[in-house]
């Protein structure tokens, strides 16, 4: 939950590095996340140091953060002093002194790190750094720091544009957080994600972990599910610990540039020990023995991925085991080749040999995997479904993956059943293990569908109503599966305002909200987390116009009342004439009164401006509005005068005849100044940026027309009415119930399924069945026609009229274009 100025730095930060002459957006973020790296390394080394362990600059004193702001103009200190020095980081500290924090893991990540800002660029390297240094000067501690350091992050990354080949970017965070609820993993269990670029997949687990036991009613959820406030209170210090565990969390990427920005990342985001590492997932693991350590063989509790879509990759570097990556087989001079080369379907493979046997996997797949006729295709489908159980497939909507690529996906979601060794013939003998699969068409996912992809806060999302069906399918199969099908199942939405509550910046300085609240003993307890206005202050509403409505109507009220004690006396002396002043006088000394005092106002005024924010205040807009507002015109003036005689009211004309009295004592200048500071400290209390919240629940029914999700079954035997059992005893293959009978089947597959060709009989099997459509498990085939949106005002005879005349336009068209074609025309 960022405020729009921290965004707008890391605008500002990109674009000086872009601007530099770092073009390329992925070497741009990895040398930010250098110096993002050398700012946090400090304050893990003094940390260990406070735990006794020895600091790692002893005699590279110049290598810290805070030497590095001397020379923020020299980029030659970074790139011949500090670089030099972290290249060979781990030789600084031996194993025992690692401390198991994120020391432990580095693991010569920074051998071949070298800072490539131009040397004559210093001024780009003074803003970098001052950039940073603003965007976590009001981080706070703790776990505060930790989320507004990750979310940074997290931001920067989101600005990266493509960055690679072979479809390397970076998957929607709302798509992950949706996955990881799908599979719904507990404190301990092992995940990994085998294309892991920058480690999305894997600190969400760690954060929905966190979520998942956190104290409920402190814990707060963005519209798109971001969740905040996650304390953990609600887990065992043997559950937290794991939640943290770098070794519970393994990533892969074969780029080592972006495994080195995605092991960052999960440090920012409070993992200890991050295990992910540069790796060629696919490849060959002879030598290896990392890599091999961490792909070991049904070792995995979850995987969670969206591995490249388009790739190839050449057989001669893939892992020879045949048990992991299938081979074409038969006689011919590529019977040990592996089936395909294509990366889609070879990562699956591997998602399978990865899992423990009961271990689950949610992966992105292009559609393509669903329904392509390939060979490879076609068995992998096939032993999906016949050896493990594919619990669902979620058709997403095209254009998610904008600006990226238009490339129509999926989530498939499976659970492994059968051990790498045990693996059966494919010759249809057995019943495949999955018996049904449960669709569901996604159209809307919260964003725009164009290139843009906008965020749409609080309307429709079907990754909520997805999310829960799928739990009522797990938990009770088709029955399940008919709760609330035409019903859409949302949380409700609402606006709040938030502000970073932090009163001292790491240099001790006011922030402006220190400056407006500071002297008040209600603040003493903030501690730089992100909260509520109506938290901060509990006299506010909620809803950020209510809140506004509220302030600004009694600071108007407060600000008139105000002014009119400070005018009394100058309105009374003016119109207190005696014989030695002129009228023509006594109009020069009020207007010359009157600039004095708004010159005095707008001079007060102006210094109130240090409680709001300097960038982004919707306060600050609305304090200066409320003091432009302030005219001294004829009502204020009346009231002025009526206060001036303690409460008379006088109409006031060019002439008036006013008695003698004793004029009101003037309004103290510091008095007059408490007040002003007192109203604009109520209007800074506005202060922050609007977001939209969920609530925790699903709460919001609506009737759907048509059915969001369906169940099909994978082997559906057709109905046989002349087929009679040995001796007759059943005659049909369907008992009265339209129950297959168990001796049907058990006749029918000791004949065979299959010929001898491997294709699958006729007649034996229902067309609509997934076996009987090869195993194709595109969403789109088995969707339900739905006749009741078959509306029209028309007759039917009026139906085929407009049929008669769309038939003869197209044969008219057919008959030019012919015409074209042979020259007639």
């Amino acid at each position: 939950m960022l405020a729009p100025h921290i965004k707008k730095k890391v605008d500002e930060l990109w674009n000086r590095f872009w601007a530099a002459g770092l073009t390329n957006p992925l070497v741009a973020v990895e040398q930010i996340t250098y110096l993002l790296f050398l700012k946090r390394l400090e304050d893990i080394d003094l940390k260990r140091q406070q735990r006794g362990f020895p600091s790692i600059y002893a005699g590279y004193e110049s290598c810290k953060w805070s030497y590095i702001r001397q020379e923020k103009t020299n980029p030659s200190h970074l790139i011949d002093v500090v670089f030099p020095w972290l290249r060979e980081l781990d030789k600084h500290f031996s194993s025992a002194s690692a401390d198991g924090t994120e020391l432990a893991s580095l693991n010569n990540r920074m051998t071949d790190a070298y800072f490539q800002l131009d040397p004559n660029k210093g001024k780009v390297l003074s803003d970098a750094i001052d950039a940073i240094d603003q965007l976590f000067a009001r981080a706070g501690e703790g776990s505060a720091a930790q989320d507004i350091m990750g979310d940074t992050f997290e931001y920067l990354l989101s600005e990266m544009a493509t960055a690679g080949k072979n479809g390397q970017f970076r998957t929607p965070r709302h798509l992950i957080r949706f996955m990881v609820e799908l599979l719904d993993p507990e404190p301990g269990q092992r995940v990994i994600d085998p294309a892991a670029g920058t480690g999305g997949f894997l600190f969400s687990t760690q954060q929905y972990l966190m979520r998942k036991y956190s104290a409920q009613d402190n814990l707060v959820l963005e519209w798109d599910g971001t969740p905040h406030r996650t304390d953990g209170a609600a887990a065992t210090p043997e559950q937290y610990t794991a939640i943290h565990n770098g070794a519970n969390f393994v990533g892969l990427d074969n780029d080592r540039t972006m495994a080195r920005i995605g092991w960052m990342n999960l440090v920012l985001h409070d993992v200890t020990d991050p295990h992910l590492l540069q790796g060629d997932s696919l490849s060959k693991r002879e030598g290896k023995d990392q890599l091999k350590q961490l792909l070991e063989s049904e070792s995995y509790d979850f995987v969670l991925a969206n591995p490249p879509f388009t790739g190839t990759v050449d057989s001669g570097d893939l892992e020879p085991d045949s048990l992991l990556f299938p081979r074409v087989g038969g006689g011919g001079k590529k019977k040990d080749d592996s089936i395909t080369n294509k990366s889609e379907l070879l990562f699956l493979w591997l998602m399978l040999d990865l899992l423990r046997v009961g271990g689950r996997c949610a992966v992105i797949i292009p559609e393509g995997v669903l329904f392509g006729n390939t060979d490879a295709h076609a068995r992998l489908r096939r032993e999906l479904l016949t050896e493990h159980v594919v619990e669902g497939v979620i058709s997403l909507p095209g254009g998610v993956f904008q600006p990226y690529t238009g490339v129509k996906t999926s989530i498939l979601i499976f659970r492994k059943e059968t051990r790498r060794d045990d693996k059966q013939a494919l010759n249809g003998a057995v019943a495949p293990r999955t018996e049904h699969i449960w669709f569901y068409e996604v159209e809307e996912d919260g964003y725009s569908k164009d290139a843009k992809r906008n965020p749409r806060p609080g309307q429709q999302n079907d990754l909520w109503d997805a999310l829960e069906k799928f739990k009522a399918w797990l938990a009770h199969g088709r029955e399940g599966a008919k709760v609330n099908e035409k019903t859409l199942l949302q949380p409700s939405y609402w606006p709040e305002r938030w502000r970073q509550a932090l009163l001292r910046d790491t240099a001790e300085e006011l922030t402006p909200a220190g400056t407006a609240f500071a002297a008040s003993p209600d603040t003493s307890m903030w501690d730089g987390q992100v909260w509520g206005i109506h938290e901060l202050f509990p006299e506010l509403p909620a809803r950020p116009s209510d809140a506004e409505t509220y302030v600004i109507s009694s600071a108007q009220t407060a600000l008139g009342e105000l002014i009119v004690k400070r005018l009394a006396p100058l309105v009374g002396a003016a119109y207190q004439r005696d014989g030695n002043r002129s009228e023509e006088q006594t109009t020069k000394d009020w207007d010359k009164a009157i600039k004095t005092f708004e010159a005095d106002f707008k001079r007060t005024a102006k210094e109130c401006e240090s409680f709001f924010e300097k960038e982004d205040s919707p306060a600050l807009v609305i304090w200066k509005d409320l003091v432009k507002s302030q005219k001294v015109d004829f009502e204020m003036t009346q009231r002025a005068l009526g206060h001036f005689h303690n409460g008379a009211t006088y109409s006031i004309n060019p002439s008036p005849v006013i008695p003698a009295f004793q004029p009101a004592q003037q309004l103290p200048d510091e008095a007059w100044r408490t007040g002003l500071f007192a109203i604009a400290r109520e209007i800074a209390k506005l202060d922050g940026f609007d977001v939209t919240l969920r609530s925790l629940a699903i709460d919001q029914l609506t009737e759907l027309k048509a059915a969001k999700h369906w169940v099909v079954p994978v082997r559906a035997w057709a109905r046989n009415d002349e087929w009679q059992s040995e001796g007759g005893q059943f005659i049909g293959s369907h008992d009265a119930d339209g129950l297959v009978r168990p001796a049907y089947v058990q006749a029918m597959l000791a004949d065979g399924l299959y010929d001898d060709k491997g294709a699958l009989k006729d007649g034996l099997l229902e067309p609509d069945c997934i076996e009987a459509r090869e195993w194709n498990l595109s969403a789109g085939q088995y969707k339900p026609f739905d006749f009741t949106q078959l509306k029209s005002d028309k007759s039917v005879a009026e139906l085929i009229g407009t049929l008669k005349t769309t038939e003869q336009d197209i044969i008219q068209g057919l008959d030019k274009l012919l015409a074209m074609v042979e020259g007639r025309e």
